[in-house]
């Protein structure tokens, strides 16, 4: 099987180096932002179109992919790329796995370097900061209805293969993802409007997940 695009993205994310995370550091527990991660973790079923743009130091334009986003609380996060090389990512706790347009699959697994960033994706979509707050220095800001979360390893070596993922939305939605290595190399995600609503069919399922 080619290696898909995802997998080059995979590995720029876990060379990714640490950049200074803007907000302040949050307690989850807190009355500013409980009630916020709670409706946010409580989310059912959610699918959303995205388009994801990847900037390197070397191109002067990103390359551009669109899709759609899956994530469900039993089965992980699903990341299916529309175009321009039809392809499937799934990243669950078992690992990452990568399908082509052919059915072909690839796995990776938990712990290796190139399933890093997308691995750790997993657990901060589902917004359970309390989780991940012994792992994570997470900072954050809210204005009205916005709101923005930095998410960076504690670990000064993991923070170093990993780099920082920032996520923001408006209410219970998220609107971008962005992992950071420097302006010049980075790859962000806008989520458009997401449908939220019960578990996957089961076609859904055995086509976006493990």
């Amino acid at each position: 099987m080619r290696r898909p695009l995802v997998i080059a993205a995979l590995m720029a994310l876990a060379c990714a180096l640490r950049a200074g995370a803007p907000g302040t550091e949050i307690d989850p527990a807190s009355s500013d932002w409980r009630p916020l991660l709670a409706a946010l973790a409580a989310r059912p079923a959610v699918a959303a179109p995205f388009t994801e743009r990847r900037y390197f130091p070397f191109r002067r334009d990103p390359v551009e992919l669109r899709g759609m986003l899956r994530i469900s609380r039993e089965r992980g996060l699903s990341l299916q790329y529309t175009g321009p090389a039809p392809s499937v990512v799934v990243a669950d706790q078992a690992g990452i796995l990568l399908r082509d347009a052919d059915g072909r699959t690839r796995s990776l697994a938990a712990g290796s370097r190139e399933a890093g960033s997308l691995s750790s994706l997993l657990p901060i979509l589902r917004f359970d900061l309390p989780a991940l707050s012994p792992r994570f220095e997470i900072r954050g800001q809210r204005t009205g209805d916005g709101w923005f979360l930095v998410f960076v390893p504690r670990d000064p070596a993991l923070a170093d293969s990993l780099g920082e993922i920032r996520v923001s939305g408006a209410g219970t939605e998220v609107r971008r993802l962005e992992f950071r290595r420097s302006a010049a190399q980075r790859i962000e995600i806008e989520v458009g409007a997401a449908q939220v609503g019960p578990a996957f069919t089961p076609d859904d399922l055995r086509r976006f997940f493990r």
